[in-house]
């Protein structure tokens, strides 16, 4: 199983390439583990990694209407690994979340209310057929 879910705050504007459903968006994701301090006394810092997170096809019309630098959202999706040659950087590497689902979870306030307004859960055009059996 290749499976992986992610909570952090994008870094970078949104970057869209294609168009249609052939469209896809990529953003940087920095997930933090929080320091702690050992019985010891020692201080661990906090760890923060960033992650390329792709997002392919409908979800990216979400993705360029709500998601901005800083956005606090969760991602589900696969890992996947690109090797490639640069003719002048010699053999490159990449890691990318291939998101499957994502939620927005950044609390805003509808116009009518102070509360804020319901997390929204987006699935890419695959999830959401229905089987038929």
């Amino acid at each position: 199983m290749n499976n992986v879910q992610l909570i952090g705050n994008v870094g970078n504007a949104p970057q869209f390439f294609g168009e249609g459903t052939k469209r896809v968006a990529r953003v940087s994701l920095a997930t933090t583990e929080r320091g702690f301090v050992k019985k010891d006394g020692t201080k661990v810092e906090d760890r923060t990694e960033w992650h390329t997170v792709v997002f392919f096809g409908s979800i990216c019309q979400v993705i360029e209407k709500f998601v901005n630098t800083g956005a606090r959202i969760a991602v589900e999706g696969s890992i996947h690994y690109s090797k490639w040659e640069d003719p002048e950087k010699g053999t490159k590497y990449s890691t990318e979340i291939w998101c499957s689902k994502m939620e927005l979870l950044d609390s805003r306030k509808t116009e009518s209310s102070d509360s804020p307004a319901p997390v929204q859960q987006y699935k890419t055009p695959e999830e959401d057929q229905t089987i038929p059996f």
